[in-house]
């Protein structure tokens, strides 16, 4: 797979991006998410009508309302350290999907490490591509765990896990991969700022994806799920083929190899 197939532009992501590319952006986290949380769900007999749900770290939104649209919670609330520009989400709705915001959708802000919802309240948190930039994985864990009814549900996804060959969230910028375990993080950063013209926002909104990367393995988020008191239901790995830097040979190869993981966990 090519990486142009597997992210959209990331100028998308800003609101003075090209218009194409923030259409592809808008697109890929509306319609594409929610065909993965569907795949990775099949046959489990879990259904959100009417449920009450959390996204947690929701970025601009529209992963939330294609959830939202397709699974028909009663309520989803996305949650995220700054404010959601919620005008410009339902202007890129009316504009590339011809609909309005739906009754039910609601946004709020979280702190790092607090969630805003009182004990028991949600039956499903998910949060994608968030908990690979989560300082203290084991404390919002917790707060997960508060937050969910027992019985309730956990969905998250990490892609790519920093270990793996996209590690840094600079795969367009580096197509082979690599450099954050080739070079010291300030190198790269260095090496970033000087050798790529990039508009300024932009440049900030990488280099703070970058900087924010705890570096979890698998094996730690699976500590910091169980340390929470939830248990693990469901897990998918993505492993890739790689070709393994001569550098690289003393890192383990589950780490190396293992791209991307989804988890499903349960409050007792």
């Amino acid at each position: 797979m090519e990486l142009s197939d597997q992210r959209p532009e990331v100028a998308g992501r800003l609101k003075s991006g090209p218009e194409e590319a923030r259409k592809r952006w808008f697109l890929d986290h509306y319609e594409s998410v929610p065909r993965e949380i569907e795949q990775f769900l099949a046959g489990t007999g879990i259904d959100f009508r009417g449920k009450r749900v959390v996204d947690l770290g929701c970025g601009d939104g529209s992963i939330a309302l294609g959830v939202m649209n397709k699974f028909k919670p009663a309520d989803l609330l996305g949650l995220e350290l700054e404010h959601v520009d919620v005008e410009y989400l339902a202007q890129r709705a009316k504009k590339f999907l011809g609909i309005e915001l739906p009754g039910g959708l609601r946004f709020g802000t979280c702190e790092p490490e607090s969630i805003p919802v009182a004990n028991a309240m949600s039956d499903l948190v998910m949060s994608w591509s968030v908990f690979e930039h989560v300082a203290n994985p084991v404390v919002v864990m917790q707060e997960i765990h508060r937050i969910l009814r027992p019985g309730g549900l956990m969905f998250l996804q990490i892609w790519p896990l920093y270990h793996s060959q996209r590690g840094s969230h600079l795969w367009n910028w580096y197509p082979d991969g690599w450099e954050h375990l080739q070079k010291s993080s300030n190198e790269l950063r260095t090496e970033f700022i000087e050798k790529f013209e990039l508009d300024e926002a932009l440049q900030k909104e990488m280099l703070v994806d970058y900087d924010s990367l705890n570096r979890i393995t698998v094996d730690q988020l699976q500590k910091a799920i169980l340390a929470s008191g939830l248990i693990i239901r469901r897990v998918e790995l993505q492993s890739d083929l790689i070709d393994v830097p001569e550098s690289l040979n003393h890192l383990s190869l589950n780490d190396l190899t293992t791209s991307g993981i989804k988890i499903l966990a349960q409050r007792k």
